[in-house]
């Protein structure tokens, strides 16, 4: 609205009157409209009306009663062709929104990126206390078998209180699970509020993991960051306005010249014109010692903000290379993980078929669970990591705020 405010209709209008011995001396009558408009060369059409009556009047402002009425053009052939202060704020305000919207967009991946991680903690930690609340579970109701054969004298006693033993280190892990799921929903909350701004209750249970992303492919992954990175959009939008600044520092190297042409009617009919008015005024500094150093800033900062766009461009090149480093990695860990849990359920499994015959040791079955509930936690944790990398992966392609 400011940048648009310099071609909006200007009035100007005035009265003076002024009476000696009941004669008037002055009685002067001014009022006319001026509007620029927003074109090459910047004309601007006038509309005048002017009255001077009085015996001391001078005659530069003379009229007859019925005063004159002018209709003009002016414009600026050398300095306004290209373009001109008020053009040149305008262009300037028009990319401000995208500017902005650039800017909102960096904040709200950033958002997005920190309440996508805290989301996965959250499930990764409340996974991983389920792990652990079977780990218990399955403990109790040995205890309870070993108690019962104990009773029984069909087992040493001393089994029992290995059986306790297990529940209660269990139990143990079962409360620092616990605190760190707590926690971590206490750290996911800060994300979550109502439309009326109060903080919102966690009420949320939570989902089962989603399948594995793909690995993405390099080239087409690096295309779309330089596409789609908001920080490379503020850049480009600035080095813009910079570049419009540019021209018009070149643009007022050239003389001022305002040539003005009117055509005027000396009766009560504006329409019957029978005069015409031209003229024109030059302004122009003869050193443009101002002029030049305008220019020469203009391409300082033109140049800079093109060094600028050259590190974040590299930088997003490097943001999305380490994070395709990271999400291959990470699903490489996370076969690993799988490797491993089903080779700890073949061992947990084979040490309680060898604990029914009575070949292995209760401390043994114990040590087997122990082993396959860690394997489990890792792959969690494992596949937590690839859904972070992917976050992040999204986030350096500026893709993480689509769907």
């Amino acid at each position: 609205l400011d940048a648009r405010s310099a071609f909006d209709p200007v009035l100007l209008s005035g009265y003076e009157y002024k009476t000696e011995e009941n004669k008037d001396k002055l009685n002067i009558l001014r009022s006319g409209v001026t509007l620029p408009f927003d074109l090459p060369m910047s004309p601007s059409l006038m509309v005048d009306y002017r009255r001077g009556l009085g015996s001391s009047i001078d005659p530069s402002v003379s009229t007859s009663p019925a005063g004159e009425t002018r209709f003009g053009l002016s414009f600026s052939p050398l300095q306004g062709f290209g373009t001109n202060t008020r053009r040149a704020a305008l262009e300037k305000a028009r990319l401000a929104p995208r500017l902005a919207e650039a800017f909102q967009d960096r904040g709200r991946n950033l958002l997005l990126l920190d309440a996508t991680r805290a989301f996965w903690s959250w499930v990764e930690a409340q996974q991983i206390l389920q792990v652990n609340r079977e780990l218990v579970a399955l403990a109790a109701e040995r205890r309870a078998f070993v108690v019962r054969q104990a009773r029984a004298g069909e087992t040493a006693a001393v089994d029992s209180v290995e059986a306790e033993l297990a529940v209660v280190s269990r139990e143990g892990k079962v409360a620092e699970a616990r605190r760190k799921a707590e926690q971590a929903s206490v750290k996911l909350a800060v994300f979550l509020w109502n439309e009326d701004g109060t903080p919102e209750t966690s009420r949320y249970t939570a989902p089962a993991l989603p399948g594995l992303p793909a690995e993405p492919d390099s080239a087409l992954a690096v295309a779309t960051a330089l596409d789609q990175r908001p920080e490379l959009r503020e850049v480009a939008l600035e080095q813009r306005q910079m570049q419009v600044e540019q021209r018009l520092a070149r643009e007022q190297l050239r003389p001022d010249l305002r040539l003005e042409a009117q055509v005027v009617s000396y009766d009560d009919n504006p329409l019957g014109v029978t005069d015409v008015k031209l003229g024109f005024k030059i302004n122009q500094p003869l050193f443009l010692r101002r002029g030049r150093s305008e220019v020469a800033q203009a391409e300082i900062e033109v140049q800079a903000l093109r060094f600028e766009q050259d590190l974040a461009r590299r930088a997003s090149r490097a943001d999305v290379d380490a994070m395709l480093v990271a999400l291959r990695q990470s699903l490489r860990r996370v076969a690993a993980a799988e490797r491993r849990v089903e080779l700890a359920e073949r061992l947990q499994e084979a040490e309680q078929r060898r604990f029914e015959l009575g070949e292995s040791t209760l401390f043994l079955v114990n040590q087997r669970e122990q082993a396959l509930a860690e394997a489990r936690e890792e792959r969690i944790a494992a596949r937590i990591d690839v859904l972070k990398a992917d976050a992040t992966f999204r986030w350096a392609t500026g893709t993480i705020g689509d769907g």
